[in-house]
């Protein structure tokens, strides 16, 4: 009879603990609000541990005693995996030690648009990824891609990566993406004005520099275009301020004669060279592609800026027009004592 009521006594004992245990592992909520789980590369299992027992406060103290076996019988320690996961709201221990067994990462929307420097773009990288700058270029310096031509390779828009993406992976999606945006539609656009798509993204990045509106890009790369066709150069001013940040290391509010003549022997001075320059000044937008691609078919040859704040441009079909323009400018500039 004693016996019987030992043995009763543990059934029911390890009944309810067992009851207990599956409730506060498996039906108890522990994440109030979506958090970020982040993994990183060669993590120990023992730091992972500490890092779930930080997010199970809520747990009872007698759940926390059985909390490594748990994890020991989930068998978390072979399956866990470097990533980013998203924890979603009400998820239990359960459900949070089962999406780390899956390896179900949850991607990062990262996204940029037209940039002076490559550079910038390997710096949202590594604030938002578990990848750092000098990582991408020590990779690139192994394959010998020199970074200059990822300026023929970037599309500014928002791509949805994995946080431990590694640098080939990221070379190999965006030459994906490259791939992907030269459809036969704007590949044959390109070819009606003989442009490669090098030039294109060239061009583009002038006219991204040289256009403060959306709007007035397909204007002026179409100014571009007829120069271009005229055998003309292109004398664009955000080439010199190209050369002259490059080289100098000097950001020009007014581009002047003595800045042209200084810089004359660059292979980027498009007032001393006919044609476009080696490379893009810039990581142009997506904006500036499609309107070299699609400009607007004008017979401007001429533009100066408008004597105001609007940033927009006054266009000319001739010189004579475009001299009174320019002086009505230069006028508005000395005014407000910009030299």
């Amino acid at each position: 009879m004693r016996y019987s009521l030992i043995f009763g006594f543990l059934l029911l004992s390890s009944t309810s603990l067992i009851f207990f245990l599956k409730n506060e592992y498996f039906e108890r909520s522990i994440v109030e609000e979506n958090i970020e789980f982040l993994i990183y590369k060669n993590m120990p299992f023992e730091e992972l541990v500490i890092k779930l027992d930080s997010i199970s406060s809520d747990l009872n103290p007698l759940a926390k005693v059985f909390f490594n076996q748990f994890l020991e019988k989930k068998r978390l320690q072979y399956w866990y995996a470097p990533g980013r996961y998203l924890m979603l709201k009400d998820s239990s221990l359960n459900d949070i030690v089962n999406k780390l067994r899956s390896r179900s990462q949850d991607p990062l929307k990262l996204t940029f648009n037209s940039m002076d420097d490559v550079s910038s773009v390997f710096s949202i990288m590594e604030s938002m990824l578990d990848l750092d700058s000098l990582a991408m270029i020590n990779f690139f310096d192994s394959i010998q891609y020199p970074l200059d031509s990822l300026y023929l390779l970037l599309i500014p828009n928002t791509y949805e990566l994995y946080w431990d993406i590694t640098p080939k992976a990221f070379f190999k999606r965006m030459h994906f993406e490259y791939n992907n945006f030269w459809t036969t539609k704007k590949v044959n656009a390109a070819k009606k004005n003989n442009l490669s798509r090098h030039e294109v993204f060239v061009l583009a990045s002038i006219v991204d520099k040289e256009a403060s509106h959306f709007d007035e890009m397909p204007i002026i790369a179409g100014l571009y275009i007829n120069r271009i066709k005229r055998g003309w150069p292109l004398a664009a001013d955000p080439t010199i301020a190209y050369i002259w940040r490059k080289e100098y290391s000097q950001s020009l509010r007014r581009i002047r004669n003595k800045h042209i003549e200084k810089t004359k022997k660059s292979k980027f001075n498009t007032y001393h060279n006919t044609g476009l320059p080696p490379f893009p000044i810039c990581v142009p937008s997506i904006q500036a592609i499609d309107a070299v691609l699609y400009p607007k078919d004008h017979d401007f040859l001429y533009m100066c800026a408008r004597p105001d704040n609007s940033e927009y441009h006054n266009f000319a079909k001739n010189h004579f027009e475009h001299s009174a323009n320019a002086a009505a400018f230069h006028a508005w500039l000395n005014k407000r004592k910009i030299y």
